[in-house]
Parts: structure tokens; C-alpha cells; sequence
């Protein structure tokens, strides 16, 4: 790509958006100048793109200094409030609806996105208002708020199935199928499926692996997964006592370390001795799963939360507090778990995976134009 065709991108992509013509006039200029300085300082074409960033990148980073042509349609939108309150009003008293009448109001952000996002964007934007409708309406309806809840995976799905590709969407998207064969079959087909099902989920890597070109030690690594998920299910239906099943997990998990599928420690010229409270913390936390887990009776079905500290522990010792939104899934998860399995707050916990995009656009956003003016500038300096 050169510097007429990146300048084009980001033209294309704010006239989607519906800026002004003068406001992308101003960028065009500001970004045509920071490339010929890049280039000035010997940078290749591909080095000045990977600084400046994506037009999407530039967009978001400047779109509260942006102004936005104004679409007729947002007339619709301007009365939406009315028509959701007359729908609110109807439901209500017409149909006794009052618990779910109030679904109405979801209407006004709904044809907000439609009327303003370009269909690629809208269908991923919108997504989280169709799952919360669909979710109440399963729920109040027909009393299925489990596995209802299920539904809101159409957002990440969404997202996945739009912005990535070939063998890099199939591996993205088998945990969520995994998750919703799980639920499924456990709440309509075989219940037992609850205790014993969860191996499928052992199939991920699996996936992951047969996506790329096959070596003798794939081969070897996916034998071991398959026969630990054929030893869980054995030992489910054969041993009265199995609750500790889960150990026969340790072998693949082992052999994935020595093999380099899993790495404990990553990076570049590592030293172990400056990293060696990482490894003790991992394995304190391994012991505290392990104390938890075998003191406190019927507690393995969410005491595995615990392991959760140790991704944690490797986004700490990579970025420190520089991105919060990288612990966010991780403290979603154990909330919503500690809310189920302690207080039955099925229907009411997934509210708490809310948390993820709201600290994100509280913490990850930023002026682009000005990083890359400073970068630019210590460039020079050098």
C-alpha cells in the first residue's frame, strides 16, 4: 500500500461515517504531512501505516472533534421516544404487559444504529439490544432464563464472524459453539450431560491445532487430548466417586508445556530469575485450587474460577495496569459464576459482562493524531 492509496482509505471510511467534507479535508492534509515526514526519516510504507494506524484507528481516536452531516433519517429517530412510550403505554394496559413493556424504550438506540451505522457496523452495534429483547421475551414468556441467557453470545459471535477470517474465525467462534452444545443438550436432552459433558470443551485446541499444516507432534498432542477426554468420561461412568476427574487433564496440559503449545513465561531473551515470582505465584495459585477444592464439600463445579488469577498474573507481568479491559473477562466470569452458584442469580448475572465494553471505552480511547505527532516528533529529535 502507498501513500495514495492509504490517504484514499481513510477518505472512503470518513465519508461513511458522514463527516463533514471540510473536517476530512483537515485530516487528509494533517495525514498526507505526518506520511511524507515519516517517509523523510527513512521509514518504509509499510512502517509510516503500521504508525499511523488504520482508518479506523484515526477515526476513533479524533471522532469527538469530528463534525457529522445530518442524515434525514434522523428524523425516525427523533420520534422514536414518542412511539416507544405510546408502545410502552399500549402493552401495558392492553396486554397486562408491564414487566416487559419497557422493552419498548430499546427501540430508540436500536433505530439509532440503523438509521447512522453502515451495515457491517450495525449488525455487530445492534446486536446487544436484540440479545437483551430476545433474552426477556424467552424468559417472561416461556420461563427460560436458562439456558435464555445463551443468546447473548450473539454478540461476541457477531463481532468474530464479521471481522475475522478463514481458519482464524473457526478457532474464535468453537468455544461459543462448545458452550451452547453444552447448555443445550444439559437443559432440554440429558441433564447428567451437566457433569460430565464439559470434555467437549477439550476439542478447542484440537480445532486450533488442525487448523494449521499437520507435524508429528500435533499428531502426538492432539492423541493426548482425545484419549484424556476418552479416560473423563470412562472414569465419570465407572468410579461412583468422580470429582476428581478433571486430573486426567494435567497429562495434555504437561505435554503441551514441553511440547510449546503452552507457555508459561513468554517473550524475547526471558529471564527466568527476574521472572521467578511469576512462576511461584502461578503455582500458589495451583495449591490454593487444590486446597479449596478438595477442603470444601461440592465446590468443584465453580472452584475452577480460582485459576483464573493465572492469565491474570500474565497480563500483570506483561502491561502492568496499562490496558484494565485485558483483566475485565476474567473478573465477568468469576462475578457471574459467584452469582450463579451462590445466590441462583442466573437470569441477573450476565449484566455483569457489561462491565467489559464499558471499561474499555472508559480506558482504551484516545487522541491517535497526537501519539503518532509525538512519535514522529522523537523520531526526528533522534
Amino acid at each position: 500500500m502507498n501513500k495514495k492509496t492509504y490517504l484514499k482509505e481513510i477518505y472512503d471510511y470518513f465519508r461513511e461515517k458522514e463527516v463533514i467534507k471540510h473536517d476530512i479535508d483537515n485530516v487528509i492534509a494533517d495525514y498526507s504531512e505526518l506520511y511524507d515526514e515519516a517517509i523523510g526519516l527513512g521509514l518504509s510504507d509499510e512502517d509510516v501505516i503500521s504508525k499511523l494506524g488504520t482508518a479506523k484507528d484515526i477515526y476513533y481516536g479524533i471522532e469527538d472533534t469530528l463534525r457529522h452531516e445530518k442524515s434525514k433519517d434522523n428524523r425516525i429517530v427523533a420520534v422514536m421516544p414518542f412511539i416507544s412510550t405510546i408502545l410502552f403505554f399500549l402493552v401495558g394496559f392492553a396486554f397486562d404487559g408491564w414487566a416487559y413493556a419497557w422493552i419498548s424504550y430499546l427501540l430508540i438506540p436500536v433505530t439509532a444504529i440503523i438509521v447512522n451505522t453502515r451495515k457491517k457496523d450495525m449488525i455487530v452495534e445492534i446486536s446487544p439490544f436484540v440479545a437483551t429483547i430476545t433474552f426477556f421475551i424467552l424468559g417472561f414468556l416461556f420461563d427460560l432464563w436458562h439456558p435464555g441467557w445463551l443468546i447473548f453470545l450473539i454478540i461476541p459471535v457477531s463481532a468474530i464472524a464479521l471481522n475475522s477470517k478463514g481458519s482464524e474465525k473457526i478457532v474464535a467462534l468453537s468455544p461459543f459453539v462448545f458452550l451452547t452444545i453444552y447448555m443445550i443438550v444439559s437443559a432440554f436432552i440429558v441433564s447428567e450431560f451437566y457433569y460430565y459433558g464439559w470434555a467437549i470443551f477439550a476439542l478447542i485446541p484440537v480445532i486450533a491445532i488442525l487448523t494449521q499444516p499437520i507435524k508429528l507432534k500435533d499428531i502426538f498432542m492432539i492423541s493426548t487430548i482425545l484419549l484424556a477426554m476418552a479416560a473423563h468420561i470412562t472414569i465419570y461412568f465407572t468410579i461412583e466417586n468422580a470429582g476428581y476427574v478433571w486430573m486426567v487433564y494435567l497429562v495434555p496440559t504437561v505435554v503441551g508445556i514441553l511440547l510449546g503449545y503452552i507457555q508459561v513465561i513468554s517473550g524475547d531473551k526471558v529471564n527466568v530469575k527476574e521472572k521467578i515470582w511469576v512462576i511461584l505465584s502461578m503455582l500458589l495459585v495451583v495449591i490454593a485450587y487444590l486446597l479449596v477444592s478438595f477442603l470444601i464439600p461440592n465446590i468443584w463445579t465453580w472452584s475452577w474460577i480460582i485459576l483464573l488469577l493465572i492469565p491474570m498474573i500474565g497480563i500483570y507481568d506483561g502491561t502492568k495496569f496499562e490496558h484494565p479491559v485485558a483483566y475485565m473477562p476474567f473478573i465477568a466470569i468469576t462475578i457471574f459464576m459467584l452469582l450463579g452458584s451462590l445466590g441462583n442469580y442466573w437470569q441477573y448475572a450476565w449484566l455483569v459482562f457489561l462491565i467489559i465494553p464499558i471499561t474499555a471505552i472508559l480506558t482504551e480511547s484516545g487522541d491517535k493524531t497526537k501519539e503518532v505527532k509525538e512519535d514522529t516528533d522523537e523520531t526526528s529529535d533522534c
